[in-house]
């Protein structure tokens, strides 16, 4: 995800793979040349490794990097290159900060005169222990928030239930939450239907809820029990690519191809041509593809809402699809 600032500025959070250069890409094409942090939330290959690629790019141009300190971090491509840079006297001290709150949110970054702040809402030290001596990274996961004004996005990386009842106990309520990328990518998360309730019934009041999902993943992403419950308790689905769960398990999405949404050029937009894995599934298909979100202290918008929703509505009524955010339809 990244964060456009102005003036050629941006915040990088998670960077995908190591073999993805997307986020590179569309560095380049917003002519950023300064990142103000460089965040990772945790140690997995689809978070930190093409964070590697980032950080040699925009090393001289960075202002932070922030990471959370899992079991994995210290043997990671990307701390080995890190420490390198350390010891050469290319980063300095307080240039490297560890995501970690205690009683209180941590501040990340701010910008006081646009009334913007992006805070670490999690893990805590003690989470962060824990998940390090049961060799877990997704229970310490950060958890980050970008707000101004009254207005929040949330990016919920690869982050349990767990931890957001410990945010829950420190906030004391439940918190308003525009956008959010929903936790380890619409899969597990939960521990039972019971958690899974409780996290979009109390724990968060959604608007838009943003599923960073390929179209041949292998782990069964996005799952149904948690799509169903966001839209449940209100959240609008946007799915960044279409998936054989929401064509009856068919893995043939050509019929879709470019995309659900008719696709705007971007790094990562959907091949226009027939595109297929070895085993002939049908792959890189956008749904919402690239999600754009403006926001201010005064105004959130999610760029192409409501043409997406539509586009999956025409789907349905056309019988081409039984897509999981409309399960009362499909």
């Amino acid at each position: 995800q990244i964060i456009l600032l102005g003036d050629r500025r941006a915040i990088v959070i998670d960077c995908g793979s190591r073999s993805d250069r997307q986020a590179l890409q569309f560095l380049t094409r917003m002519g950023i040349d300064s990142i103000e942090r460089l965040i990772v939330s945790h140690s997995h290959d689809d978070h930190i490794g093409g964070a590697v690629g980032v950080l040699g790019a925009f090393q001289d141009q960075i202002e932070r990097i922030c990471f959370v300190q899992d079991d994995r971090f210290l043997n990671s491509t990307f701390w080995l290159r890190i420490s390198e840079l350390y010891r050469t006297g290319r980063l300095r001290k307080n240039q490297l900060v560890r995501l970690e709150v205690s009683d209180s949110p941590q501040l990340v970054w701010s910008d006081d005169q646009r009334s913007v702040r992006l805070r670490t809402y999690s893990p805590t030290a003690a989470e962060n222990l824990l998940a390090q001596q049961t060799q877990q990274q997704n229970p310490t996961s950060a958890v980050l928030f970008v707000e101004a004004g009254s207005h929040r996005i949330v990016f919920a990386a690869d982050s349990e239930v767990a931890q957001w009842r410990e945010i829950y106990h420190r906030a004391g309520r439940r918190l308003s939450c525009d956008v959010l990328v929903v936790p380890h990518h619409a899969g597990r998360f939960h521990s039972s239907a019971d958690d899974l309730e409780w996290m979009y019934s109390q724990a968060l009041e959604l608007g838009v809820a943003v599923i960073s999902v390929g179209t041949t993943n292998q782990h069964g992403h996005p799952r149904a029990d948690v799509v169903a419950a966001i839209a449940r308790h209100g959240g609008r689905v946007m799915c960044t690519q279409i998936t054989p769960r929401c064509n009856g398990n068919d893995t043939n999405l050509e019929f879709l191809r470019p995309a659900v949404l008719s696709p705007v050029l971007h790094p990562g937009s959907s091949s226009p041509e027939p595109d297929f894995t070895d085993a002939g599934r049908s792959r890189n298909v956008a749904c919402a593809g690239t999600v754009r979100v403006e926001m201010t202290a005064k105004n959130l918008t999610v760029s192409r809402l409501d043409d997406h929703q539509r586009a999956i509505d025409r789907l349905v009524a056309d019988n081409r699809l039984c897509p999981l955010c409309r399960p009362a339809v499909g």
